[in-house]
């Protein structure tokens, strides 16, 4: 086998890894379920601050739980409230979705939020004036929905991280 052959034969493979490495990421976002592009979609409308969007997928019987707060937020705004709280504290708040997985009813979403504390955050640790620090956290979020709907949203995320970007002196 000559060089030129190698070379057709081997850039021939690398094209062919190439596209069928296309297909199955176009193929993977056509499969997403109808639960799992609403919450693709939640993190667009979260990244546009579409307060809207965000409203529209709360029920009465919803429910919002900030883990590591412990704190649950209920009923038709319970989606909506922990958002606009959070665009309150970071008004540049962005969430990079980095895999979102449904199983059924649940979808799960995992990424990096982002943000500059410009807003009072009341926190666990105690009141936290804003100073303009940047934020990045990872997140991990399990919601369960139901027609559409967000009935559950479970909401993990490193609060000693937080804390310790956005008033260092408060962790020892």
């Amino acid at each position: 086998m000559n060089k030129n052959s190698h070379f057709t034969r081997m850039s021939v493979f690398l094209f062919l890894i190439g596209f069928i490495a296309i297909i199955q990421t176009n193929a993977q976002e056509k499969k997403l379920t109808e639960n799992e592009k609403i919450i693709k979609k939640l993190y667009e409308a979260v990244n546009a601050k579409d307060m809207d969007y965000i409203r529209s997928l709360g029920d009465p019987a919803s429910e919002w739980l900030d883990v590591p707060f412990n704190v649950t937020t209920k009923g038709v705004n319970a989606i909506h409230d922990p958002w606009k709280s959070w665009f309150d504290i970071f008004p540049d708040a962005t969430c990079e979705v980095q895999s979102l997985v449904g199983m059924g009813d649940y979808v799960i979403a995992r990424g990096k939020g982002r943000g500059t504390h410009k807003g009072v955050f009341h926190s666990p640790a105690g009141v936290l004036e804003p100073r303009g620090a940047s934020l990045e956290t990872d997140f991990c979020d399990v919601y369960r929905l139901k027609n559409g709907k967000i009935i559950r949203a479970d909401s993990y995320f490193d609060f000693y991280l937080v804390l310790s970007q956005l008033a260092p002196e408060k962790v020892k």
